[in-house]
């Protein structure tokens, strides 16, 4: 039975275009990857390989010094063609290793052995992830391990969040559909370790072939894994939303999932621990959504990290109108791109390439006229337009009782706003001046 989410919005899901198509191979293999150095939020990765090395699929570039930054392997065989500046997707320039692909696709001979499941402790599961290069795929790029850590001993229900809520997206929606299994086993092994009392796969309630295809084989495999089904409704997909919806716990302001006793893990980033622990494979592929209106043939890919969105457009024959705006990511809380040759990383999900129709509707702002919608669709409760007023009034002692730190950046205010206020951009504004305390830029 579908279950309601709170609040948020109902953008126009636009999956169409690629819900059926299955992931595929990319027809042409990039004639060079660009692994950036800043692969997780938490902290950039150090080289150990010099221009002119060669190296495996799957072989070790960048080791993670600190404890918050993650491994980084090869994901094409070739030569260490350079190590620069290049674009990164998130804004701005990365130091990158820059690999040239021989097109041979040689594997690493001495990849980890598989694990047994009968023998998996804890401390060898969070060895084995941070040892793959494992962050969070949904988005937010923070190191597995280090979330695994945390959980141990003090979860009783791990989500796997299926709920692709993005308008556009359907990769993870396609890696269910043709990937599934990987995914199940490594929920299941997840789930024993952790010592989770309930497996929940978090899926949106308009995935249907998704749903029925999971039910068929839950039911044949007699599995102890719960399949949830959801109202389709922006931000579903946000961990505090999954958890109250699932579990009707409430994360306090300013906690995480654990302060419940939940863990949430996106769908891809299930994969991807399933195929280190059982294949023994680090995170060296992933599947991304190439979409949107201006392109000429939507498809859904397995991507080799480090692959430039210039190729991936290329994979879907190009663009068949002018590109009003470029995406990594989906309309939502997509990071808009200028330069085409900034490469796929660990959270990227999609390329979208957006007409100017499909564009959200512009105009001018006008004054706020207090209706209330985005309050309304606050998924986290917060008035975002008494927060715009204090920081135009410059009244920035009344920040913190308005607790700006809690949102989620999901967009749902500026969405809604019938004003064309830009209210995602104050409500960054407002975070940044909590976190220094009070003070303005």
């Amino acid at each position: 039975m579908a279950r309601l989410s709170f609040r948020g919005a109902h953008p126009a899901a636009r999956k169409g275009n690629t819900r059926r198509k299955p992931l595929s191979e990319l027809d042409h293999a990039p004639e060079r990857v660009y692994l950036p150095l800043d692969m997780c939020a938490a902290a950039p990765s150090v080289p150990v390989v010099r221009p002119g090395d060669r190296v495996l699929v799957g072989q070790l570039i960048a080791r993670a010094e600190a404890e918050d930054a993650v491994a980084i392997h090869s994901s094409v065989s070739g030569r260490v063609a350079d190590i620069r500046e290049h674009p990164h997707p998130w804004g701005g320039a990365s130091l990158a290793i820059v690999i040239e692909n021989d097109g041979k696709n040689t594997p690493l001979p001495d990849c980890p052995e598989p694990i047994d499941p009968t023998h998996l402790v804890p401390q060898t599961l969070i060895e084995r992830v941070r040892d793959a290069g494992i962050v969070g795929m949904g988005g937010d790029a923070q190191p597995t391990h280090r979330k695994l850590a945390l959980a141990m001993g003090r979860v009783d229900t791990l989500i796997v969040n299926a709920a692709e809520c993005e308008p556009y997206v359907t990769a993870d929606q396609r890696l269910l559909m043709d990937r599934g299994d990987m995914v199940l086993q490594g929920a299941l092994l997840l789930g024993q370790v952790l010592r989770a009392r309930r497996v929940v796969l978090a899926a949106e309630g308009d995935q249907l072939s998704v749903v029925e295809r999971l039910e068929r084989v839950l039911r044949k495999k007699k599995s102890s894994v719960e399949l949830r089904t959801l109202r389709t409704r922006y931000p579903l997909g946000a961990e505090k939303q999954l958890v109250q919806a699932i579990t009707g716990r409430e994360v306090p302001p300013g906690g995480t999932p654990i302060d419940v006793n939940c863990v949430v893990l996106n769908v891809a980033t299930v994969y991807a621990i399933g195929e280190a622990l059982f294949l023994g494979r680090p995170l060296t592929h992933r599947a991304v959504t190439v979409g949107g209106g201006a392109v000429t043939r939507p498809r859904n890919l397995w991507v080799p990290l480090g692959t430039p969105l210039r190729a991936l457009l290329r994979e879907a024959d190009g663009e068949k109108v002018p590109i009003s705006l470029a995406l990594t990511g989906g309309p939502m809380m997509g990071v808009a791109q200028e330069d085409l040759d900034a490469p796929v990383v660990k959270d990227t999900n999609a390329l979208l390439c957006l007409t100017e129709e499909e564009r959200s509707p512009g105009g001018e702002e006008s004054v706020c006229v207090r209706c209330g919608h985005c309050a309304a669709a606050c998924p986290m409760r917060l008035v975002p337009a008494l927060i715009c007023r204090a920081i135009r009034r410059e009244q920035l002692d009344r920040l913190p009782d308005l607790y700006p730190g809690d949102c989620l950046e999901c967009g749902c205010c500026t969405y809604v706003c019938p004003s064309r206020i830009p209210l995602l951009d104050l409500m960054r504004q407002a975070k940044g001046i909590v976190q220094r305390g009070g003070e303005g830029e």
